[in-house]
Order: C-alpha cells, then structure tokens, then sequence
C-alpha cells in the first residue's frame, strides 16, 4: 500500500508541475498574487506628442512639484493616484493595475502621472493656492487630497486608493475611489483620455467598450502560486507516508 501510494503522489508532482510551467497566460489576481500576465496588444489612438515617450511597462511617476515644468513643457492631462503608507489597497493596485505593461504604456502616452501621498505634512502649492496639512488623532490628511478627492464639495467621503483626472488647465474632471484591476482601469483611462466626460457617464461609456486586457479570474478560480503548490504536494507526501 506504501508504494502504491508513493506512485501516486509522483503522477500528481508531474501533472501540477506540468501546470504551473505552461500557465504563462494567467493573469494577475485580486488577492494580490502575482503570475505572468498574458501579452496582448491593445490598439492605441495615434497621440502627435506620443513620439517622445518612452514605451517600457512602467508608469513614469512624477512628484506634485514636478508637475507644473512637466506641464509647460508637454500639456496633457494628469492622472493623479491618491496613496497612504498604510493604505493595503494601494499598495496592490501598485503590484497589479500600474505594473500591467499595457496600462502602464497607456497611461505614459495620454497622461502626465502623479503620486500624491494624501497624509503629506508640507504645504505645497497648486494652481496659485497653498494648500496645508490638518492633523486628526493619531494621522491627518493634506488639504490638497479633499480638492482632488472631492472638488467643490464642501462635505463628502475619502478612501484611498482613490485616482484623480485633471485636464490641460489643471481643472478637475473627476475622481474613482476604489481598488480597479488592468481591466476595469483601462476603461477609466480611455474615457478620460478620449474626452468621453463630455457627454456620457462613465457607466454609458462601459456599456460599449471591450477592454482588450483580460478580467482578472475570480480568487477563487485563481491557479496555485509555485510556494503553494509545494506545500500543498508536502502534505499530502508526509500524509501517505504516515499511512502504514
């Protein structure tokens, strides 16, 4: 019986390591696991200022204080992505959303993008404003984050992560709280990009629009990271063994 099943659990290394090794067109999770994802060219509009920027996967992130010379250098609109050091959401929608290469490559050409830590303590200037920190119990939130975050409203909720779009002139256009995959993301940028704010809803927009990047699988349909099919096979080896 010991042998028989020895035999067994060898057949089942064989077939989950012959999975693992040809999923290469898995995509990335929701719950934060990182496996290959799948190359797919997505169908770009021609951008006439796209010739100077630099197709590599990777947002290219600017500071709040570098926007304005980045501004009058090229106008463009601003992606703005409203983090905390805390923030758990943010961090994987760095790992992700902004790490997905045609994301990335879409946001480089179209946006001018920004990193804004919503808690920063120094004052900094924007449009002609300064805009200060205001402490609350053990954090606080910078004054600027409730200008990108809600706009006008005097009142309203903040939750991080949250993205905001400017136009050209730095005048707000919208704000998405929220956790957004590559391929809800997607969706986002291209109707902010393609100026479909200005006469539809973004909910009108996503009726018509196929995002070409694949949805991420539900977490539990997810396939096993290498870490956990080897416990996995482990246990079920020290199980047989175990058995007389």
């Amino acid at each position: 019986m010991k042998s028989i099943g020895q035999l067994a659990i060898m057949m089942l290394c064989v077939a989950f390591l012959f999975t693992a090794c040809t999923a290469d067109g898995e995509q990335t999770s929701n719950d934060g696991k990182e496996s290959k994802p799948t190359t797919q060219k997505i169908e770009k509009k021609t951008n006439p200022q796209a010739n100077s920027v630099e197709m590599n996967g990777k947002v290219n992130w600017i500071s709040m204080e570098e926007l304005p010379a980045a501004m009058e250098k090229e106008p463009k609109k601003v992606l703005v992505d409203l983090y905390t050091s805390w923030c758990g959401w943010c961090k994987r929608m760095d790992k992700n959303t902004f790490s997905y290469p045609e994301v990335a490559d879409y946001i480089n050409e179209n946006f001018h993008a920004v990193k804004f830590n919503a808690e920063q303590e120094e004052n900094i200037n924007f449009g002609g404003k300064e805009y200060k920190f205001i402490p609350k119990g053990r954090r606080g939130t910078n004054e600027l984050t409730y200008k990108l975050i809600l706009g006008d409203k005097p009142t309203g909720r903040v939750g991080y992560p949250t993205v905001a779009f400017l136009d050209e002139n730095l005048n707000r256009i919208d704000a998405y709280a929220g956790y957004k995959d590559a391929n809800g993301f997607d969706g986002i940028t291209r109707f902010i990009a393609e100026n479909h704010y200005n006469n539809k809803t973004l909910g009108q927009f996503l009726q018509d629009y196929q995002s070409p990047i694949p949805q991420s699988p539900p977490r539990g349909n997810r396939k096993m990271s290498q870490e956990e099919l080897k416990k996995m096979l482990e246990q079920r080896k020290a199980k047989a063994n175990s058995n007389p």
